[in-house]
């Protein structure tokens, strides 16, 4: 059997790990052909720990050569890679998932192409079950992301408005908005948001997003009304080793969604 050619670009923590999980788990069906990362000794790294001994190479090029990208770089790059793989008519995996709100048009492009869009659950989990609300009557849907304050310092958002998180005391709330605010603003710290908007198709998710000294992981809040049902959905991310701001629960999510593209047996979406 021909193995799937996949592509990695970011070769952070996410992509390490989808990468080694590839090379560990999925061997038989696929290999890591090809990687790009802006940071070349970070690809080389990379390479040195994969048995297929892929290419490095630059975005555009993988795009074309490979048969499945998997995007773990920015959302940015995500846009590119996107745009790219719709002329290349070529599968994505997308991890930035930001960077397809505003992009509806694209995706509906995609899929009269015939190209697939996978977006992982990321650092959140129930998302199977938002998804199957949404068939039904959803009512609200709310998140409130709370951070201690050194994931956040830094942020456009807080210069702007002159807040000042350096020495917080107690919770403090830095935003309240909309998905598509919190993306502009937040764009490194508030996927959740948009996969719950793509999850749900939902436009009225109300986003709170809070620096809490108290707090040592990202914790995520989700509240969702509907005709059928009630949930309640908490979830406290354990940082990765190789990045502290990126959660384990993004690495495994993006892991287990390759697991189930290349398994027949699914459970879920």
């Amino acid at each position: 059997m021909k193995k799937v050619k996949i592509g990695i670009v970011g070769c952070g923590a996410i992509g390490e790990g989808v990468a080694l999980f590839v090379n560990k788990e999925l061997k038989a069906k696929a290999q890591i052909w090809g990687i790009a990362d802006k940071d070349k000794k970070r690809a080389k790294n990379l390479k040195k720990k994969l048995k297929f001994n892929p290419k490095i190479l630059e975005v555009g090029d993988l795009i074309r050569k490979v048969d499945l990208v998997v995007e773990a770089a920015s959302q940015e790059c995500a846009r590119y890679i996107f745009k790219r793989a719709l002329v290349h008519r070529k599968d994505v995996v997308i991890l930035s998932v930001g960077a397809l709100i505003g992009e509806l048009s694209l995706l509906k492009q995609a899929e009269k192409r015939g190209i697939k869009i996978y977006v992982p659950s990321g650092a959140v989990s129930g998302i199977d079950g938002l998804g199957a609300l949404s068939l039904g009557k959803i009512k609200k849907v709310s998140l409130v992301t709370s951070k201690p304050p050194q994931g956040l310092i830094g942020a456009e958002y807080l210069k702007k408005k002159k807040i000042n998180l350096v020495n917080l005391k107690k919770e403090k709330v830095v935003f309240r908005g909309t998905v598509k605010e919190a993306i502009k603003y937040f764009p490194k710290n508030i996927n959740v948001a948009a996969t719950l908007l793509l999850a749900s198709s939902f436009r009225n998710i109300e986003v709170c997003i809070k620096a809490d000294p108290k707090v040592k992981r990202n914790i995520h809040r989700i509240e969702i009304e509907a005709k059928e049902a009630k949930v309640s959905i908490s979830i406290e991310n354990v940082p990765a080793n190789l990045n502290p701001k990126t959660s384990t629960l993004a690495i495994l999510s993006a892991q287990y969604l390759l697991k189930k593209i290349f398994s027949s047996f699914k459970i879920g979406s």
